[in-house]
């Protein structure tokens, strides 16, 4: 008797998650719309012997283009994200530079990219 006690009690825990509770609706029919999704930029910079070179997705771009060309596409899309791409033996400053340009066009997601860590 106890095992059929138990059995049940862990059938209850089960299936209770399973089970949905709320007020039964009948909902309407409509088509299925894609809803659109916010744009994703990429600028990278490149350290070269020249000095820094800058790339909106694969157009290579001055610092003031970059500044201009993110200002519109923040006015047209305000929920844009930014990957932010620089090289590790970069100038500290040239990252920077490049950073204010993004802040300053009203870019306010903002990711910087990384490779994962080796484990030792």
């Amino acid at each position: 008797m106890i095992d059929v006690i138990f059995f049940m009690l862990i059938l209850f825990l089960l299936v209770s998650p399973i089970v949905e509770y709320g007020i039964n609706v009948n909902l309407p029919a409509a088509a299925p719309k894609k809803m659109a999704e916010p744009e994703n930029i990429t600028v990278s910079v490149k350290n070269t012997a020249g000095g820094a070179r800058i790339y909106l997705d694969s157009e290579r771009v001055t610092l003031g283009e970059l500044g201009k060309r993110l200002g519109a596409i923040a006015a047209r899309h305000p929920d844009t994200a930014l990957i932010l791409r620089a090289d590790k033996e970069l100038n500290y400053e040239a990252v920077i530079q490049v950073i204010d340009q993004i802040t300053d066009a009203g870019i306010t997601r903002l990711g910087m990219a990384t490779v994962a860590k080796q484990e030792k």
